[in-house]
């Protein structure tokens, strides 16, 4: 996959996202993912997990969200402050608030999570 190509699957995938259309960000990021070696490849996978569990967590899975987030934010730990252009703090903090708020049996709006480019 050309750099053009993977750009614009990125984005795709972040606009997606941004309209609460988790599973289709997570399909878009999946055909990049497919590409990537390490570490890009895990920090994607994070971002397909975030999406992922978002998903769930619209269709009342809470419990499968709150697993997808873990496994997310451990894969973004390590990950730089932005990838592709896209701000991977703010994330971060978004799913750390989604996941505190599931964990005490909140029901947050996953469409309050909004994955931001930083310049």
């Amino acid at each position: 996959m050309d750099a053009e190509e993977r750009r614009r699957l990125m984005e795709a995938g972040r606009a997606a996202f941004n309209r609460g259309e988790f599973y289709e960000a997570h399909e878009f990021w999946e055909e990049v993912w497919d590409q990537l070696d390490d570490p890009d490849r895990t920090w994607v996978q994070g971002l397909i997990q975030v999406a992922t569990g978002l998903h769930k967590l619209g269709r009342d899975r809470p419990d499968i969200c709150r697993r997808l987030l873990d496994r997310a934010l451990a894969k973004l730990q390590n990950a730089p402050v932005t990838l592709e252009g896209f701000d991977l703090e703010e994330l971060r903090a978004d799913a750390k608030r989604v996941l505190s708020a599931v964990e005490r049996g909140d029901r947050p709006a996953a469409v309050s999570v909004r994955l931001w480019r930083k310049t």
